[in-house]
């Protein structure tokens, strides 16, 4: 009998929240992925502050595990240029993988981010990837990372995807680990692809080890 030894995909959450670590699990939840928390992370990554704050500790976790393969679970990839030239295995950022994936489902993409803070980094971010011109809006729901569990939270974001739909974007991508529970109810709200940033690099790890589809 064929046994499958392969070390898992390894997803860090880069902040300390076991509360988003939890919501991340059940989002891409396989036998093929661990889960795990960065004690050592800020509680929340939601300023240009937080994103460094979190980078070292979330080395540290990467190297505590036997992994075939890293996801940094946060929309602003802290460290994954460090991890990178750290490791041998392959090592997924979500916002990456999530702007790859939504260019395979249409032109114009829309984003819906937590708080205002984090609008100029992504967009230097998709400077940095060279998707600028892909980004039609990224509409901000003024709410923190800790705050978008709830009901208020989910019709904001219904809000801001109605507009975006408005602005003709082909396909919409949650820009906040903790936003991965609206992804299906969003979509069909709005009626157009919403793609799950932390699904997304998940898949592209599987895709790049070989591992079966989800």
């Amino acid at each position: 009998m064929f046994i499958d030894t392969q070390p898992p995909i390894l997803v860090i959450n880069p902040n300390s929240s076991e509360r988003i670590t939890a919501q991340i699990a059940e989002a891409v939840a396989s036998d093929k992925v661990q889960v795990v928390t960065s004690p050592g992370g800020p509680e929340a990554i939601e300023s240009d502050a937080d994103v460094v704050a979190a980078v070292w500790p979330m080395v540290d976790t990467a190297r505590a595990y036997d992994a075939a393969a890293v996801v940094v679970a946060c929309f602003s990839d802290p460290g994954l240029d460090q991890l990178r030239d750290q490791s041998a295995i392959p090592v997924f950022g979500i916002a990456e993988s999530a702007m790859q994936r939504a260019l395979e489902l249409g032109e114009r993409v829309g984003v819906i981010s937590s708080v205002d803070d984090s609008l100029p980094r992504h967009a230097r971010y998709w400077q940095k990837l060279e998707v600028e011109d892909s980004v039609v809006a990224d509409i901000a729901l003024g709410l923190g990372v800790l705050e978008l569990d709830t009901e208020a939270a989910y019709r904001r974001a219904q809000r801001a995807g109605t507009e975006l739909v408005s602005a003709a974007v082909d396909v919409v991508i949650l820009g906040c680990t903790g936003m991965t529970h609206m992804r299906a109810r969003l979509e069909e709200a709005i009626g157009v692809p919403v793609v799950d940033p932390c699904l997304a690099a998940v898949d592209a790890a599987k895709a790049e080890l070989g591992m079966e589809a989800p």
